[in-house]
């Protein structure tokens, strides 16, 4: 009887927990026995700034894993109904759940836990993995997700010229791919990144996944096109540190040669603990021009 009660007032939970799910919502199964939520809070961060994952990235994918093998995925888009919970019927047993938010052009491939990859761009990510046992009782997961990309930014003083259309960000000593149980990068990679210019914008901002807690080195090259891909200037940056969590600045006046260490505060937000760690600013040294 108590066993039965148990059960009872487990299925009312989640019943009351999915009540803002729409019929129409592929991320819930009527008979489902897990609900992951990724806007919860622990009271030990209630302080702190907290965003739910769902303001924070536009597709997220909820995997499980038994064994090393992939059993179930849903994958989510910002414009699909009840984006950042979703509601799943499992077997009975202990399984490895990852959440992955983002904001790339398509669904992170996550057949392999220890190689979770993305077509195109790296973007802002965040990730949580975590065992957990599924029984009869149904329940709800919090799924409080980490930020574990490491950003590059570069701040340009000085006007940029109107012929400009395109950055070309090429780097290497980072990872496009992550393992999911480490939230570590786990590839040698060389990245491309091309971000469109404005005049008016003068931030441009690219993203890696370190190998260790410790950080990465990047090697850089930074090139502006113009709209027929002709050079019109070119800058290589050597020994750019890079953490999980920290944003990286270099501020220079990319078009005439001058380069500037400057001071900037930066602010964050995590679905998940939105906030970035720290800042490193770069030194002039480090910025090279080639004609």
């Amino acid at each position: 009887m108590k066993s039965f009660v148990n059960s009872l007032i487990g299925i009312v939970i989640l019943m009351a927990s999915c009540e803002k799910f729409p019929l129409d919502s592929s991320s819930y199964e009527k008979d489902a026995n897990i609900l992951v939520n990724t806007s919860g809070i622990s009271h030990e961060q209630a302080t702190r700034s907290i965003k739910p994952l769902s303001e924070l990235c536009t597709k997220i994918s909820y995997v499980f894993y038994q064994d090393g093998e992939r059993t179930k995925v849903v994958n989510q888009d910002a414009e699909d109904n009840g984006f950042g919970s979703m509601a799943v019927k499992l077997m009975p047993g202990k399984y490895t759940m990852l959440v992955v938010g983002h904001s790339g052009e398509s669904n992170a491939t996550t057949t392999d836990m220890n190689k979770i990859q993305f077509s195109g761009k790296v973007t802002d990510t965040f990730v949580y993995c975590e065992e957990i046992d599924v029984g009869e009782t149904p329940r709800t997961v919090e799924a409080e997700a980490v930020r574990n990309v490491a950003m590059f930014r570069l701040n340009i003083t000085g006007g940029i010229p109107d012929n400009v259309k395109r950055l070309k960000f090429y780097y290497t000593g980072g990872s496009s791919s992550f393992d999911a149980a480490t939230k570590l990068g786990c590839v040698q990679s060389r990245q491309t990144e091309y971000r469109i210019v404005n005049t008016s914008q003068t931030t441009y901002d690219v993203y890696t996944f370190p190998h260790s807690e410790d950080g990465d080195m990047l090697k850089m090259t930074i090139t502006a096109l113009d709209d027929a891909d002709n050079v019109v200037m070119e800058r290589e940056l050597t020994d750019v540190k890079v953490k999980v969590g920290v944003i990286t600045i270099s501020t220079m006046n990319f078009f005439d040669g001058a380069s500037e260490g400057t001071s900037q505060e930066v602010n964050i937000n995590i679905g998940a603990d939105n906030e970035w760690k720290d800042s490193i600013l770069l030194a002039d040294r480090m910025h090279r021009e080639y004609d």
